[in-house]
């Protein structure tokens, strides 16, 4: 016999992508956050402490003052800006965040350049204002909390996510020895249009993939959070680590991935419609 259900009211309801208004307000609060305390302007030099003062507690203060301090220290200027964003997590009076961050820079002497990066941002709510206790560059989430909620539609994003991020590792990776083998699962976890994207461009792939014995070796603790929530279709962010080899290549490279999926449900169970990297600025 399984064990007893607790009642629903004994756990709170993970609101984050399944009440619009809550998940747009801490989304608003965290692209306002995220844009000023990572951004440096020479000429109002106390403007980015401002920021981390009125935003920032804890931890998270101590971490970005780690990261903008040689930007400080150079002189450059520098303006982030958030270019996706997705809740993980959000209740009362917490959340966690998953942002896509654009950055430009111009150093003295007028030298430019610009960035991608990943940030985890983690709030709390004093006061009816979101504030942020910590900040993680290139987070990884070791586990999914399982489905266990009244909400129906909780129960929808967590059953999707948690088949996404087994998926994302089957689609991503290769195994240079066993090629076929590995495009064969990539196949197993998608669906129309990707689907036939992914058939029509296989001969070719596979070959090269093949001579050149390329492996891709996918971290298993991808993040991943839920933008949309429907009954039938998913869509969301994720941030991918992935290692590639080849004999090209031997030395192995290490790979970031700022990725953006959509995902169905199938008969069969969730699977991605849609799949790409999020690009570096608008």
């Amino acid at each position: 016999m399984s064990a007893p259900q607790p009642p629903a009211s004994s756990k709170p309801v993970n609101l984050a992508a399944v009440d619009p208004a809550a998940t747009e307000s801490v989304l608003a609060a965290t692209k306002t956050a995220i844009e000023a305390v990572f951004s440096f302007d020479p000429a109002n030099p106390g403007g980015q402490q401002q920021a981390v003062a009125q935003h920032l507690t804890g931890s998270a203060r101590t971490e970005v003052d780690k990261l903008l301090g040689p930007v400080r220290e150079a002189g450059a200027q520098v303006t982030s800006k958030v270019h996706d964003a997705a809740v993980s997590e959000l209740y009362e009076t917490s959340a966690r965040v998953l942002v896509m961050v654009d950055q430009t820079s111009t150093r003295p002497g007028g030298q430019s350049g610009a960035g991608a990066a990943a940030i985890l941002a983690v709030a709390k709510r004093e006061q009816n204002t979101w504030r942020y206790s910590e900040i993680v560059v290139n987070p990884t989430l070791k586990s999914l909390p399982k489905p266990w909620s009244d909400n129906a539609m909780a129960q929808v994003r967590d059953t999707a996510l948690a088949e996404v991020h087994t998926n994302l590792v089957s689609l991503m990776g290769v195994d240079g020895n066993d090629v076929d083998g590995s495009l064969n699962r990539q196949l197993a976890v998608t669906a129309e249009p990707l689907l036939s994207q992914m058939r029509g461009a296989m001969t070719n792939a596979a070959q090269t993939l093949k001579e050149k014995r390329t492996t891709v070796t996918v971290a298993r603790d991808p993040m991943i959070a839920a933008k949309t929530v429907g009954a039938d279709l998913v869509t969301g962010l994720a941030l991918v680590k992935t290692t590639v080899t080849s004999v090209d290549a031997p030395q192995p490279t290490e790979r970031v991935l700022r990725v953006q999926f959509e995902a169905e449900r199938q008969s069969d169970g969730w699977k991605f419609r849609s799949m790409g990297l999020v690009p570096l600025g608008s």
